[in-house]
């Protein structure tokens, strides 16, 4: 696995997860619930956007890159962001029940939704960026020649 490697994956998770958080930041923290503290929201999205994509992306390195690539990769790939993901919608539900930043309270079963349905979605898109469908559509034809 080369340097550059490493960055991509890592660069991809961590960007990904930033831009989602991001976008909860809008959103949740500044169009739905806006009162609280501008300054800690923008924290807390900030810090969980590149800590979930530092663990996705290390989890990715680990896990897949060495043994996986093409659609078993893609599928494990989204199978870490779906976990992570999710663990960390649940996890951001009961932080967000004592500070009342996002609604998390007031509307837990919309939040955790909101943190596990684009986990499962971005999970497929983070798989194929990082292992795309034409390596496995690849890995198929040569099946088919083998």
């Amino acid at each position: 696995m080369t340097q550059a490697r490493i960055y991509v994956v890592l660069g991809t998770a961590i960007l990904l997860t930033t831009l989602a958080e991001v976008f909860y930041l809008v959103v949740w923290g500044m169009v739905l619930f806006p009162q609280g503290s501008l300054a800690g929201k923008a924290m807390w999205t900030l810090t969980c956007g590149v800590a979930m994509g530092a663990v996705i992306g290390a989890a990715t390195l680990v896990a897949i890159e060495p043994r996986y690539s093409g659609t078993a990769g893609l599928w494990r790939a989204a199978l870490i962001v779906t976990v992570v993901g999710s663990y960390c919608a649940l996890l951001c539900s009961r932080i967000d029940a004592r500070f009342g930043y996002f609604g998390g309270s007031e509307h837990a079963g919309l939040f955790i939704a909101s943190g596990v349905v684009p986990a499962i979605a971005g999970g497929v898109f983070y798989g194929w960026l990082l292992y795309g469908w034409n390596t496995a559509q690849q890995e198929g034809s040569n099946e088919a020649r083998g």
